[in-house]
């Protein structure tokens, strides 16, 4: 659940303006490449996998979630390996990740899993970057500035995708919640305190960026 560039499809360079800013991009390779059609593939999952769950097919929701999950991790390397990395596969990157997340943390949340606060942090977090993205666009600095994911982000990730899992794990054998349900727990909350803190770095790269684009206006 990324807010900017595919994550980990970035490799050239390092920040200039450290962990979550801008980042020299490599070529573009196109549109049919392997990555992007593993992030398709989650794209198609998602809705999928919340049909299934909402319908009570838990069985069928939890290999769908975990083949969903997994290309999460597969497009990275293969537009690393293969050399494949492309713009379009940075914006379908983490609309996919956003839609499996939105997918996911709503089914559970609904069925009374997860509490309900925590897809609202995750949406609300997600409508600031996008709000934040949108006025790096209006102030014509989006063009200059491409955001690379953060540690905090990546670990977020991680942790929403072993909080499902766990969860769906559950659901499926009942007597394993009573011994899971404590880890569950700490991971939902180390995922939320993950998810606010890429959101305070993010903020502190568009705020960056923001006085960038203003301070020489001043000078004038």
């Amino acid at each position: 659940m990324e807010p900017a560039a595919g994550r980990g499809r970035p490799v050239a360079g390092q920040a200039a303006a450290g962990e979550g800013g801008p980042e020299a991009g490599p070529p573009d390779a196109g549109t049919l490449t392997v990555p992007n059609a593993l992030t398709a593939l989650r794209l198609l999952l998602a809705p999928v996998f919340l049909v299934l769950y909402a319908a009570g097919d838990v069985r069928h929701a939890l290999p769908v979630f975990a083949v969903a999950a997994s290309t999460d991790l597969v497009d990275g390397l293969a537009a690393r390996v293969l050399h494949q990395h492309s713009r379009l596969g940075e914006i379908l990157d983490p609309v996919a990740d956003k839609l499996l997340a939105f997918c996911a943390l709503v089914a559970l949340a609904w069925a009374g899993r997860v509490p309900g606060w925590l897809p609202a942090l995750v949406v609300g977090r997600d409508v600031v970057l996008v709000s934040g993205a949108w006025l790096l666009h209006v102030l014509g600095v989006a063009q200059r500035l491409r955001v690379i994911p953060t540690r905090a982000g990546k670990y977020a990730t991680f942790a929403l995708a072993t909080l499902v899992f766990g969860e769906l794990v559950c659901d499926v054998e009942p007597a394993l919640l009573a011994a899971l349900a404590p880890w569950l727990a700490a991971v939902g909350l180390l995922m939320a305190f993950f998810v606010v803190v890429s959101l305070l770095q993010y903020a502190g790269v568009f705020t960056r960026a923001v006085r960038g684009h203003l301070a020489p206006a001043e000078s004038r």
